[in-house]
C-alpha cells in the first residue's frame, strides 16, 4: 500500500470514528429524553406527557396548576440557596425508588430512605439533597409549591410512617396529596441537572417557619432542628428524587448563562444511557488516531532514509 493510500485510509478511519461517537451520544440523549414516557409505580418514574398540545413552559413557568400534558414535564419553580432566591428548571418527571414499600399509587414514600438510585446515577456521591420545609399549622403560609400539582413533583405520597407525629391514623395517610412546601439546596452542582433526593422538614411553629423563609439556607434549618422547642424536625428521608438544575443568572454570584450545552452532573449517565457505544466510539477514534500517527511516522522515516541516502551518495 503506497503512502497516499495509507494516508487516505487513516483519515477515513478517523472520520468514521467521529461519526460513530456522535451517533452514540445522540442515541443516548434520545433514550434519556423518553425515560419517563412509560412511568408508573412499577418503574419508579412519574408519567411522561401524552397530550399533543403544549405551551411555552419558560414563558408560562408551569410551576403549579398547569396540566402536566401542557407543560410537557418542563417548568420552573422558586428555590433558596445560601440565603438567595434561585430558580429551578425541571425537565423530567420524578422518580420514586420501588424498593421502598409505599401505600401511594405512585410508590412515593416519606419516612424511609431510598435503597436504590435512579437509573443512570453511578453512586450517591453524585446526587445533592433537596430539603423541603413543610408548614404543619393553619392557616398555612404561601409556599413555593402549594398542595396539589407542582411541576415534575408527585401529586400524592404516603405519609403513614409519620402517623404518630401527625396525630392521624396511618390508614388515612397512605395516599394523600403532596403537602405544600418550599425548596432549599446547599449545592448548585455548577447549574447542571441531576437527581435530587428529597428530605422533608416538618415545621409546626409559624415563627420558626418565618425564620426559615428569612434565612433561606440549610444553616437555618440545622440551627432550628437542633432546638427541641423550635417545632422544626430533623430532615426526614424519602424515596423521592426530583430532576432539575439551578438556572444561571438567578442570583448575583451566577450572573450569566454557562457556555456550551446543558450537561448532566458528574457521575451521571442520565443523558448517555448507551455507555458501551460511547466506549466503542472512543476506541475506534483512538485506533484511527494511532493509524494516522503510524502513517505519518512511516512518511517521516521514509523521508529521513532518502535524505540519508542522498547525503551518502554526494559524499
Amino acid at each position: 500500500m503506497n503512502r497516499l493510500v495509507q494516508s487516505r485510509v487513516a483519515r477515513l478511519a478517523a472520520c468514521t470514528a467521529t461519526v460513530l461517537l456522535t451517533a452514540a451520544a445522540g442515541s443516548g440523549l434520545a433514550f434519556a429524553d423518553g425515560m419517563g414516557d412509560k412511568g408508573g409505580k412499577n418503574t419508579g418514574f412519574g408519567p411522561g406527557p401524552v397530550g399533543e398540545r403544549t405551551i411555552q413552559p419558560l414563558k408560562n413557568q408551569c410551576a403549579t396548576g398547569e396540566p402536566q400534558d401542557l407543560c410537557r414535564n418542563i417548568g420552573v419553580t422558586d428555590g433558596w440557596y445560601e440565603g438567595k432566591d434561585v430558580k429551578f428548571l425541571y425537565t423530567q418527571n420524578f422518580f420514586c425508588d420501588t424498593a421502598v414499600t409505599s401505600g401511594a399509587s405512585n410508590g412515593c414514600e416519606v419516612g424511609e430512605k431510598f435503597k436504590n438510585l435512579p437509573p443512570g446515577t453511578a453512586s450517591e456521591q453524585f446526587v445533592d439533597p433537596l430539603f423541603i420545609p413543610v408548614p404543619l399549622f393553619s392557616p398555612a403560609p404561601p409556599v413555593q409549591c402549594p398542595t396539589g400539582p407542582c411541576i415534575d413533583h408527585p401529586d400524592n405520597i404516603d405519609l403513614s410512617r409519620l402517623a404518630g407525629a401527625l396525630g392521624k391514623p396511618a390508614d388515612q395517610l397512605k395516599d394523600v396529596p403532596l403537602p405544600g412546601h418550599d425548596h432549599i439546596i446547599a449545592d448548585r452542582n455548577m447549574d447542571r441537572p441531576e437527581w435530587w433526593p428529597v428530605y422533608v422538614v416538618g415545621v409546626t411553629n409559624p415563627e420558626s417557619f418565618k425564620e426559615i423563609e428569612k434565612g433561606k439556607d440549610l444553616a437555618t434549618l440545622k440551627r432550628l432542628a437542633a432546638d427541641p422547642n423550635s417545632g422544626v424536625t430533623a430532615p426526614i428521608p424519602t424515596n423521592v428524587f426530583l430532576w432539575f438544575q439551578t438556572l444561571a443568572g438567578t442570583d448575583a454570584s451566577h450572573p450569566v448563562m454557562p457556555i456550551g450545552p446543558i450537561a448532566a452532573g458528574a457521575g451521571s449517565t442520565q443523558g448517555v444511557q448507551h455507555a458501551g457505544l460511547i466506549a466503542g466510539g472512543a476506541s475506534a477514534l483512538a485506533a484511527a488516531a494511532g493509524t494516522l500517527v503510524w502513517s505519518r511516522r512511516r512518511r517521516s522515516t521514509s523521508a529521513a532514509s532518502r535524505a540519508a541516502a542522498t547525503a551518502t551518495a554526494e559524499n
